[in-house]
């Protein structure tokens, strides 16, 4: 997925949001929007969004002097996760389809994790998702292909969020899962020490792809990483970010997230050959160059 024009503006509130959790110095958050100004006019349109985003983090986090804006929201995050997990657990295992209802609930904790920033009633958000339909659901591919797969690749998004990964990653098969995280800080994702706190290393191989991109750059990501890839039977990858990076990938990825801007939308809906998504929708789907 290129970078649109539409994606620029939103790089810009992106900026603002992060500089004011990264100082509290007024003229400081200005001169980053300034840096970010200018940085955007050297954006290659050619690439994924997570991409150029790697370059707008790094500078917002040189200039503030605050190498992890977000790490007091991250914890905050596996912190309200960890306290929803038994009730998730606790709905999964007494499902007709647990697998099916897993899934629903790594959804959802997408939509948790960025809830943990601003007032919401989380348990009412759980019972939001597990009532609503996917937008698009490969739901019984994924099944097939995890339960032939020796091997699986988990790609995981954001703190928080990787409590109810674990709960999917149960009821695939945790034995022959490997979970990828982020390398550095980047946003709100998942770093090693966030699988520690979740509890996701008890259960799982857990490696980190080399880079501190909000997405999986292939060509960026280590030499371990890459090989992990190519060798998995299946990849199960986890958030909008890894989807801008991955979606003409052709290798045997189902993607997992909310669809959560209107490029986004247009994208998903050309790759699925029709008007399928809408912005919020939660979809669950076979990268198209392995299912069409």
């Amino acid at each position: 997925m290129q970078t649109a024009l539409d994606c620029l503006p939103c790089f810009m509130r992106q900026a603002l949001y992060t500089a004011r959790i990264a100082t509290a110095d007024t003229a400081l958050q200005k001169e980053i929007l300034d840096q970010a100004a200018r940085l955007l006019t050297t954006f290659d349109l050619g690439v994924s969004p997570p991409e150029n985003a790697v370059a707008l983090y790094g500078m917002i986090a040189e200039a503030a002097g605050c190498p992890d804006p977000f790490i007091a929201l991250k914890d905050e995050s596996n912190r309200l996760a960890l306290e929803l997990a038994p009730m998730a657990r606790e709905q999964i295992a007494s499902a007709a389809d647990p697998l099916a209802v897993a899934i629903k609930f790594a959804i959802a904790g997408n939509i948790i994790d960025y809830g943990a920033h601003h007032d919401f009633d989380a348990r009412k958000t759980i019972n939001t998702c597990l009532e609503r339909q996917l937008a698009i659901n490969d739901g019984e591919r994924l099944r097939k292909a995890a339960e032939q797969a020796k091997s699986i690749l988990f790609l995981a998004d954001n703190c928080g969020e990787l409590v109810f990964d674990t709960l999917l990653i149960e009821q695939l098969g945790p034995e022959k899962v490997t979970v990828a995280v982020k390398g550095r800080p980047i946003i709100n994702d998942a770093l090693l020490a966030d699988a520690k706190t979740c509890g996701i290393d008890n259960i799982c191989a857990v490696i980190d792809n080399g880079t501190a991109c909000p997405g999986t750059p292939l060509s960026q990501c280590s030499a371990a990483f890459q090989k992990a890839f190519a060798n998995a039977d299946l990849i199960v990858s986890k958030g909008q970010g890894n989807f801008e990076t991955l979606s003409e990938s052709a290798a045997p990825i189902f993607f997992l997230f909310t669809v959560k801007c209107a490029v986004a939308v247009q994208h998903v809906n050309a790759l699925a050959g029709g008007q399928r998504v809408k912005s919020g929708d939660m979809v669950l789907m076979q990268a198209p160059a392995t299912n069409r």
